[in-house]
């Protein structure tokens, strides 16, 4: 008689959170050897050089999570990308130097061996597998042949979570250039607004329990908030003073344009069910949301906003607010904050969001210096009049 019973290949099923995959693999690996405690894969983004933690998973002790680093500031892992070759470290304590944040958390928490394996596609780093042992000399020969083909199917199943990740990157690129052949702020301003995202994502990770690669996640999908701006005619769009009534409205369904945009977006590229996306609908339905009911376009409260959508507000309306539009100057910067501390003091956007934000004052600073309006490149006043858009408008006037 036929028998049926659960698909034994649950780290192959793309509904699944990449979190839970990595996890069902260390499991794998403790049947093996229950001393193998750590399994982790740290993403690079070579936009930016940064090596992030995207997953991870541990049998006991602590998690390193939502940390990064250069990868130019650790050369031995440079050196394993040079040559391709893996490494094995038998006594962290005597072999592992101590420059790294990341080398000394390792040595506090009594990490002792380590396996690491550079994985790639093609040419490209994608990142690099971790596994950790509290123990000297855990990683022998006959070890290593046991577990390479679990990290082997493990890196397939990274590579694919990237690649969905690469192919929604494409998709954003795409919808950028479209929106960048009308408005040349829009390829500096959603970088700007992506990496403030990122920033307070990163220490809400810190203090919350957030999945590991809510970060990454969150960086690729806001650039996508204001797709819906594809459909707004170029006269309300660029604008060079405050919206009428009838504009205004016209000008707030981008919102459900854009969310018409990435339904038809996921399901081209078949992604529909894939359980990341969740996170873009909410960004680009939720960011002009507010937490007292006063935003668009649905007027929902604290409760019913997610999280991605109040970081991904803040983000935007600060850059709104501290950078130049066809229809406002820059504020200084003291202004910029003690408007959207009103703001936040009223209850219309989150408080612990802004605080993050505004705390790391040199990370908004090398965000905003890297990432300059192409207008303003050589001109101090575009919106003064100079360049023919018009007379000064009132610099208070915003349109998030």
């Amino acid at each position: 008689m036929a028998q049926t019973f659960p698909h034994p290949f649950r780290c192959l099923d793309q509904r699944q959170p990449i979190q839970d995959r990595l996890r069902w693999v260390h499991e794998r690996l403790l049947i093996i050897d229950r001393r193998l405690e750590r399994l982790a894969f740290a993403v690079y983004q070579p936009r930016n050089d940064l090596l992030s933690t995207f997953v991870s998973h541990n049998n006991r002790g602590p998690n390193l999570t939502f940390y990064d680093a250069p990868l130019a500031a650790i050369p031995s892992l440079q050196a394993l990308v040079s040559t391709r070759r893996c490494r094995v470290i038998h006594d962290m304590a005597a072999e592992l130097p101590r420059q790294s944040a990341h080398s000394r958390w390792l040595l506090e928490h009594g990490w002792r061996s380590s396996y690491t394996v550079p994985l790639f596609r093609e040419e490209y780093l994608l990142g690099f597998l971790f596994v950790n042992g509290l123990e000297t000399g855990l990683f022998t020969d006959t070890l290593r042949e046991r577990i390479d083909p679990h990290l082997e199917l493990l890196g397939a199943v990274l590579s694919q979570e990237l690649s969905t990740g690469d192919s929604l990157r494409v998709a954003v690129q795409l919808a950028l250039k479209l929106t960048g052949l009308r408005d040349p702020e829009t390829g500096a301003h959603v970088e700007r607004v992506s990496l403030y995202s990122r920033l307070i994502a990163m220490e809400l990770g810190k203090r919350r329990a957030l999945r590991s690669d809510f970060a990454e996640d969150i960086y690729l999908f806001a650039a996508l908030h204001d797709v819906g701006k594809v459909g707004i005619a170029d006269e309300i769009l660029l604008k060079p003073g405050p919206l009428d009534a009838k504009e205004r409205r016209e000008m707030e369904t981008h919102v459900e344009r854009g969310s018409e945009l990435i339904e038809e977006m996921l399901s081209g590229l078949r992604l529909v069910a894939d359980p990341k996306v969740a996170m873009l609908r909410h960004v680009v339905a939720g960011h002009h949301e507010k937490l007292d009911g006063s935003g668009y376009p649905l007027g929902l409260t604290a409760e019913e906003i997610s999280l991605e959508a109040r970081i991904v507000a803040v983000a935007d309306i600060y850059d709104a607010l501290s950078n130049v539009r066809p229809y406002k100057p820059a504020l200084p910067m003291e202004e910029v904050e003690r408007i959207m501390q009103s703001m936040a003091d009223r209850g219309q956007i989150d408080p612990e969001c802004l605080e993050i934000l505004l705390e790391s004052r040199e990370q908004r600073q090398a965000i905003a210096a890297a990432y300059i309006d192409p207008f303003l490149q050589g001109t101090g006043a575009w919106w003064a009049g100079e360049e023919g858009v018009g007379p000064r408008p009132d610099p208070h006037v915003s349109r998030n």
